[in-house]
Formats: structure tokens, sequence, C-alpha cells
């Protein structure tokens, strides 16, 4: 077993990596819509926040399961305890009309990728729930 997550995530498939850094990449960049500009006045979207502190939360998370219990289906956990409320908060402030451009351009992209891992995060907590215990079969020879 590799010696920290970030080794894991190193030693997986190509696939796996580029996913992760699809992940990190489209959840950090909610820091840019942190400072809005409204009717003349800056100040901070809340949500944009959310999003940041929520990934880095689910990181911390996960990060410490990794060393209670390996590289396993487990680890999605923490974005379902973490992701889901806030991306469940922001779908249905999304779907009230209560972001503009350019902010929301991005929700949109985050719905579709957070949307997507939530999805396996998902499967692979039941599979684990359900007795699918051993490590994840991601890692490359």
């Amino acid at each position: 077993m590799p010696a920290d997550l970030g080794a894991a995530i190193a030693s997986s498939a190509a696939w796996v990596q580029i996913w992760v850094q699809v992940l990190v990449a489209v959840n950090i960049a909610a820091i840019l819509f942190v400072i809005a500009r409204k009717d003349g006045k800056f100040s901070v979207r809340i949500e944009a926040v959310a999003i940041v502190a929520s990934f880095i939360l689910a990181g911390v998370m996960m990060t410490w399961m990794y060393t209670q219990v390996g590289f396993v289906r487990l680890l999605g956990l923490p974005h379902l305890i973490f992701w889901m409320p806030v991306y469940v908060w922001l779908l249905v402030k999304f779907r009230r009309g209560d972001f503009s451009s350019p902010f929301k351009y991005y929700l949109l992209l985050y719905f579709l990728v957070a949307g997507i891992s939530l999805v396996i995060d998902i499967s692979d907590v039941a599979r684990y729930l359900i007795g699918e215990r051993h490590s994840l079969h991601i890692v490359n020879p």
C-alpha cells in the first residue's frame, strides 16, 4: 500500500489521475468567484466559499480515512458528507435563478463534474457497505 493518499492516486491508472486533477481544478476554481461585485459594491460570495470549504474538508477526511482503511471504496464517503449538501443547496438556488454569469456558467461545469463524482461515490460507498471491502483495483501493477 502506498504511504499516503497522494501516492496512491499517483500510482493509479492515468484516467484516475486525470479525473482527480479535473476535480481539483473545478473545485479550486471557485476561488475565482469568492469576491463578487453587485450594485457597485464588493461582497463575499458564500456559495463559492462553500464549494472550496467542502472540497478541503472532504480532502482532509479522505486523507485521514486512507490511513485508517487504505485505498477502498469507502473513501467516497467524505464527498457524500461534505459535497452533497453544498451540491443540493447550490442546485436549488440555481434552479431559482439566483446566479448570474460568469458564476452561473462556472456552476454548470461544477454541477457536471461534482455530479459525476457523487454518482461514482454513491456507488462506491454502497458497494463497500454491502461487502466489497477490498482495495480499489485502479492502481497500476
